[in-house]
């Protein structure tokens, strides 16, 4: 199968590109030269490094507001990842933001439309429920249920939240206009195999304070395992889906948190939550992917401060 993945020269684009390259022919596609292409990394100054992408696939370096350059990318693909954005809540840059993320997402499913191509996932952002990082306000969200599913109504307050629920909107009237089949996965926090290798070495650290983000988590290959399934599984569904872990960042169990912390939210509950149950459903997930996270923070909790 021919797939085509946009920002493919950042750190999920290259996992993704390491995972399914040896099934499938890729197209590459960003908007940086490759040679001076860089990589979120936690551990580096402004959290960026350099690492050239050298790759045999077919790269383009097209920015995903190039009509043009997109169309030509997506010729002859049956599937189109669609990682590129910018991924900051800044209101100094809200204009470009809403520009690469919206603008940018539109013509990538429209060029992918025009190519025929059967289907695009998208990746979305927990930051589409507008209830996670860069609050404006500065208020705490309000949560009607926990744990929070994909059904939440959004509530953005910043242009890259804003963006992503956007993005969502774009797919869900794309399928419902031309069939094409649409995934709209939202990551939770994607972690880095250094920052989990850290974590699994020196323990997780004891709660003191609630956290608005719900001590939420993903490792980056159980992201790459949810896209993966999300462009090949027989049959999508274009409502949002998370990938997120199972369990929390916090070493403490979950309604030990909440009864701590903020025991306001005991009747808001939706279910039971045994152990270190993360607070961001991932039964959607499980249902229509076939998703199962592989990585747990549980040996980090059993060695915590």
């Amino acid at each position: 199968m021919k797939i085509v993945i946009t920002g493919a020269a950042g750190w999920i684009g290259r996992a993704l590109t390491a995972g399914l390259e040896t099934s499938h022919e890729l197209v590459l596609v960003d908007n940086v030269d490759p040679a001076e292409a860089t990589v979120f990394d936690p551990t580096a100054e402004g959290r960026r490094r350099r690492v050239p992408l050298q790759t045999d696939w077919p790269y383009h370096r097209v920015d995903v507001l190039d009509e043009v350059g997109v169309a030509e990318a997506c010729a002859d693909a049956e599937v189109v990842v669609h990682l590129a954005a910018w991924p900051a809540g800044d209101w100094s840059r809200a204009r470009s933001t809403i520009a690469t993320n919206v603008l940018g997402t539109f013509n990538v499913f429209e060029s992918a439309r025009a190519a025929g191509v059967r289907r695009v996932v998208n990746a979305s952002s927990i930051n589409a429920f507008g209830s996670f990082f860069w609050r404006v306000s500065g208020r705490s969200p309000i949560r009607r249920a926990l744990p929070l599913v994909e059904d939440e109504p959004i509530e953005p307050e910043d242009p890259y939240s804003l963006s992503k629920a956007v993005t969502e909107l774009i797919g869900g009237t794309f399928h419902r206009a031309f069939d094409t089949e649409v995934v709209n996965l939202r990551f939770a926090g994607v972690m880095a195999e250094v920052v989990y290798e850290g974590l699994m070495t020196n323990g997780l650290p004891a709660t003191d304070a609630w956290s608005d983000h719900l001590f939420q988590w993903v490792h980056i290959d159980d992201v790459t395992q949810g896209v993966i399934l999300a462009a090949t599984v027989p049959v999508v569904v274009p409502e949002p889906i998370v990938l997120a872990a199972a369990d929390t960042r916090a070493p403490e169990p979950t309604l030990d948190l909440i009864r701590r912390f903020r025991p306001d939210l005991l009747a808001y509950l939706r279910e039971p939550l045994p152990g270190r149950s993360s607070l961001l459903s991932i039964a959607r997930a499980r249902s229509f992917l076939g998703y199962e996270p592989t990585r747990s923070l549980e040996t980090a909790a059993d060695s915590a401060d």
